[in-house]
């Protein structure tokens, strides 16, 4: 029984640590080549953690709705040191990233993938995620 326990406390300590992407937003139109800010969310957690770092990636869709891509995330646009910080009246920590759309992209619906990397408690161990966005691409 206290097995089953202890792997709760840390599936919820795990999921916990997840970022999420505020920006941009779900079925957003971006334009190749263009800059974007990327806005990285923290949620605000019980557990001490220590962000390792993130990486934001595009990939265009071969089908709707888009297929899963934690595990391919296409064409890196970032990759570096995440480091969430309070804003003035806003709820989770976070951090804005500026990226480049690759000028060279299809039309139509892309996925945003940010994976990130966390050292999670007093005995740390290695937690990972990644958070995804449907947006709409467009020359």
């Amino acid at each position: 029984m206290q097995f089953i326990l202890v792997l709760l406390t840390l599936a919820v300590s795990a999921f916990s640590q997840s970022v999420s992407i505020s920006a941009p937003t779900v079925g957003q139109s971006l334009f190749v080549g263009q800059s974007l800010m990327v806005r990285v969310d923290k949620p605000r957690t019980l557990s001490p953690s220590t962000d390792v770092g993130i990486a934001i990636a595009i990939a265009h869709c071969n089908q709707d709705p888009c297929e899963d891509h934690s595990q391919q995330l296409g064409t890196v646009l970032y990759t570096g040191s995440y480091s969430p910080q309070d804003g003035p009246g806003d709820y989770y920590p976070f951090q804005n990233i500026s990226v480049v759309l690759p000028p060279q992209f299809p039309n139509g619906q892309a996925v945003i993938s940010v994976a990130h990397a966390a050292l999670v408690g007093a005995m740390p161990y290695l937690s990972t995620d990644v958070a995804n966005v449907t947006v709409n691409m467009r020359m």
